[in-house]
């Protein structure tokens, strides 16, 4: 029989005391290299409730916020609102928690052991949970909308802009893999022979177009990058236990080392430039930027607006009615850079759009009343969204035009 990886660090700590040598650093330090505004949000596995912690910490590793009291936390994300989502796999369920440490949203439902959760941009949560060896997609309800089965030990997942979900499977050598389903759980690609696999993190290079994929391995004791052949370009070996890794907009990686009890920042020559030490088996970072969100604005159509196949007529008494196909359109801007923008209809994603102009045709069947969404993502990993009503006409436009001066000389009249 196999032998099963050993998911969680301080199982393997417990079997291996002479991990905490010397070469383990208990302080934290700062280089130039760091930015001084951002802090780090640090999942802490521990030992007990007390220990089992989601802290943020600032440059010099002073903490600023935390979240203790946790039964086992394995992942954490802060999210645009300033909320925190957590996996919390010792109470097996994943919450939503406010910056006051209250739960504004749990799910329980399907889970047994959650590691991973992702809020997707339509409000829906990715889950992956190692035992039930799948990953589901609920909505706000808690309700299964997506799912992918069959995984064996689904540790890590990730959806990516072009409506894929990128899978961790935490097997050992030879039989940890990574894998690339569609919306209908077919598999695009993957890649094998791997050593404990926990995470995986897509690189796209914006001026070559290559992508690269950035893998950490719990067992194999190493962080690196590999292209889509398999060769590896990047590497940090020797690691303790790492159990989660981070590209950074400035080119350096963020690794949470959960058998030195640290969380280090590295270069690309692999030099430490910023550690805080004494936690608690940390087992999930992330770097938080005090950098200035996107914004975007619908600009077609137009509040308030008539438009006849995407041409706008006149105001219409403050309602958007649109008859025939439009165009629709959207100004995107961010401090960094504009990494895609998302269209939805009745909040259902119907556009990804990695590069300006944003727009694209909607020419729907049905009358009625729609909503219209766009949300802008950056490479800081901030976005934005704006949103216009509008209502679809279906009638002739001349009974349209007909009716508008209608109640037009009815307004002029009073």
């Amino acid at each position: 029989m196999k032998k099963i990886i050993i998911t969680i660090c301080v199982i393997a700590l417990m079997l291996i005391p002479s991990v905490l040598s010397d070469n383990v650093v208990h302080r934290t330090k700062i280089s130039i290299e760091s930015d001084d505004e951002c802090t780090t949000l640090i999942t802490q596995f521990g030992l007990n409730d007390s220990t089992s912690c989601v802290i943020e910490v600032d440059m010099e590793g002073n903490i600023i916020w935390e979240k203790c009291g946790l039964r086992n936390p394995h992942d954490a994300e802060r999210l645009p609102n300033g909320n925190t989502i957590i996996a919390e796999n010792g109470l097996r369920r994943v919450i939503e928690v406010d910056r006051n440490g209250d739960v504004v949203w749990e799910q329980r439902f399907g889970l047994i052991l959650p590691m991973d959760a992702e809020r997707l941009s339509n409000g829906n949560t990715i889950i992956s949970d190692f035992i039930k060896r799948y990953v589901i997609e609920v909505d706000s309800n808690g309700t299964i909308v997506w799912n992918k089965t069959d995984l064996p030990k689904a540790f890590d997942a990730e959806r990516l802009s072009n409506g894929n979900t990128l899978i961790v499977e935490a097997e050992q050598y030879p039989d940890g893999r990574i894998v690339e389903v569609d919306s209908e759980g077919n598999e695009l690609w993957n890649m094998t022979g791997f050593s404990g696999p926990v995470d995986v993190e897509k690189l796209i290079n914006e001026s070559t177009g290559n992508i690269t994929y950035l893998i950490t391995e719990h067992v194999g004791r190493r962080v690196f990058e590999i292209d889509e052949e398999g060769t590896i370009i990047w590497e940090k070996t020797g690691l303790l236990m790492p159990s989660d890794a981070e590209r950074l907009p400035n080119g350096n990686t963020l690794i949470a080392e959960c058998g030195a009890n640290r969380v280090i920042e590295i270069n690309e020559n692999g030099k430490i430039v910023w550690v805080k030490g004494d936690l608690n088996y940390p087992v999930d970072v992330e770097r938080l930027c005090d950098k200035q969100p996107p914004s975007i604005e619908i600009i077609k159509p137009e509040q308030g607006y008539l438009y006849l196949r995407g041409i706008p007529m006149f105001k219409a008494l403050n309602r958007t009615i649109v008859y025939g196909p439009i165009k629709i359109q959207a100004n995107a801007t961010s401090s960094g850079e504009v990494e895609r923008v998302e269209f939805f209809i009745n909040n259902k994603l119907k556009k990804n759009v990695n590069e300006e102009p944003y727009e694209f045709k909607w020419a729907p069947l049905l009358c009625g009343r729609y909503s219209i969404k766009a949300i802008v993502y950056d490479n800081t990993g901030q976005n934005a969204t704006d949103s216009i009503n509008v209502f679809k006409w279906r009638a002739h436009p001349i009974l349209i035009l007909s009716f508008s001066l209608l109640i037009l000389g009815i307004v002029s009249q009073g």
